[in-house]
């Protein structure tokens, strides 16, 4: 059975942003990239970009190696 991600799994665009330790623009430029894998975006076009915790901790690792 799978069980949907939790409200606490996923981040938006500026936990991301602290987190990793880079901007928001970062973030976003990350995700649109491809580097950084959407999670889900809230309706609308300017509906915000969600991520999994587990994908941010990914970047985060990387940019620190």
């Amino acid at each position: 059975m799978v069980h949907p991600m939790s409200q606490s799994e996923l981040l938006g665009v500026s936990e991301a942003a602290e987190l990793v330790g880079v901007s928001i623009a970062t973030i976003k430029r990350a995700a649109i990239a491809g580097r950084l894998p959407v999670a889900r975006k809230l309706p609308g076009a300017t509906g915000a970009y969600l991520f999994r915790r587990a994908d941010v901790e990914a970047l985060r690792a990387e940019r620190a190696a």
